[in-house]
């Protein structure tokens, strides 16, 4: 799966009509809404800032501009949601999954201005952000938090969950069960509160004789199936490199660039996924 800075006609078609509507509020751009994609994909993949981005893409002023139109209003949320949509279809699954994984992940903080990064995640050591991922079976990210490190993932998976539930607006109509591992055992109240099973995923008990011992001090990782596929999702989304550390001012704002590092991840997928 390779890098994507760039959509495809395919991709591009698929999501066109929420980069570029084609009901206009005032005067319609003069600038390709798909070269200002390409833009925001090529600034989320190298960590540029603004003002060098390469001359073969529009003026840095005009994408910056649109990039926090598409943020205020969604787009990139919207975006992974249809593309998403596209590969569970491929595979012959519904539209809307009934199971999804949640998973936290603090990464520190790389802004020496205003910004919204707090201390937390292990110890309390760590200033910067976390962030909280909604996977589906197929390891495809469906949404995505950010805010700041202090909560604690069990306080910030509440918080994002019952935004994605919320009955007026439910982001997922279909869903049934919740797994996640068992330091989000303090969602059992929320899931039952919606009627949803919350499966949580210990590891297996340690052989009655182990073939070799880790030293001490040392930590074993144990995959758990499938939130796995989370670990991966983080790994190939740890790959961008705006996203090596989290630099933005706003938690909107380092939502959106996690956003637009989901989509591109998505697109790599859609790629390789079979028609």
């Amino acid at each position: 799966m390779g890098v994507v800075v760039e959509l495809t006609d395919l991709e591009w078609a698929l999501v066109e009509h929420l980069f570029d509507p084609p009901v206009h509020r005032g005067v319609k751009g003069t600038i390709p809404r798909r070269d200002i994609v390409s833009a925001i994909l090529w600034v989320a993949r190298t960590g540029c800032q603004w003002r060098y981005l390469p001359a073969r893409y529009p003026d840095w002023q005009a994408v910056w501009s649109q990039w926090r139109r598409w943020r205020d209003k969604g787009t990139w949320a919207a975006a992974m949601r249809v593309l998403a949509r596209e590969i569970r279809l491929r595979h012959d699954r519904k539209a809307d999954p009934t199971m999804v994984m949640i998973d936290g992940q603090t990464v520190k903080g790389g802004r020496a201005g205003p910004t919204f990064h707090e201390a937390g995640g292990r110890g309390g050591y760590t200033r910067g952000a976390k962030r909280t991922i909604l996977i589906e079976i197929l390891g495809l990210p469906l949404a995505v938090s950010v805010e700041s490190a202090r909560p604690h993932d069990v306080q910030s998976a509440r918080r994002f969950l019952k935004e994605q539930l919320d009955p007026k607006h439910p982001a997922l109509p279909a869903l049934r069960a919740i797994v996640a591992d068992r330091g989000y055992t303090g969602l059992a109240a929320l899931a039952a509160g919606h009627g949803l099973k919350l499966d949580i995923k210990r590891p297996p008990a340690p052989p009655t004789l182990p073939a070799a011992r880790p030293r001490r001090g040392k930590r074993v990782f144990t995959p758990l199936a499938p939130l796995d596929r989370v670990e991966n999702a983080f790994a190939r989304l740890g790959m961008w490199r705006r996203l090596s550390r989290c630099c933005e001012e706003t938690a909107l704002g380092a939502k959106t660039w996690l956003e637009v590092a989901c989509v591109a991840y998505i697109c790599g997928r859609l790629r390789v996924e079979p028609t």
